[in-house]
């Protein structure tokens, strides 16, 4: 299907630069709850740390404020999005969101492994070009739990494309 480096290309191309153009109207068109990924979370022990690989504008931090979830997302402006909701209007000193959010490609997280207790990655599968590129995402969401730890890989697949990693 084509080299590693002309994958990556055509992602940052059709996808990445998409978003960047788009993060704001699309934070505006994503604000609900997945009903499964508040069922996930809520089944984390209070103080557990979780990894949001593809954040998006972050919606999903502040879910449960006993927890801590560290976003990433390849795209800058979407980043940049999530970060505004860091520090919501109308929490005073001290209540800041338990959230961090950095710009990071999901096929090479910068945390260490086995330090997750929990990982979430909703919507992401669907926007790499490969199975071997799918695949190194897994394993990037596997190295980061710790030894009993949860995971909830979620995407939106088109009936006409078929779900197969």
């Amino acid at each position: 299907m084509g080299s590693g480096q002309q994958l990556q290309a055509l992602e940052d191309r059709h996808v990445n630069a998409v978003y960047d153009a788009i993060a704001s109207h699309f934070s505006a068109t994503r604000f609900a709850i997945w009903p499964r990924v508040r069922e996930f979370l809520d089944r984390l022990p209070p103080g557990a740390l979780v990894a949001d690989v593809g954040c998006g504008n972050g919606k999903y931090f502040g879910v449960r404020r006993d927890i801590m979830v560290l976003g990433s997302d390849r795209s800058a402006g979407l980043a940049e999005v999530a970060s505004r909701r860091l520090h919501p209007a109308g929490l005073g000193p001290g209540q800041a969101l338990r959230a961090d959010v950095l710009q990071a490609d999901g096929l090479a997280l910068p945390y260490r492994p086995a330090s997750c207790d929990g990982v979430l990655c909703i919507a992401v599968l669907h926007h790499i070009s490969s199975r071997a590129r799918r695949l190194r995402l897994l394993q990037q969401l596997v190295r980061l739990l710790r030894p009993g730890g949860l995971a909830l890989v979620g995407d939106e697949v088109s009936p006409a494309v078929p779900a197969r990693l």
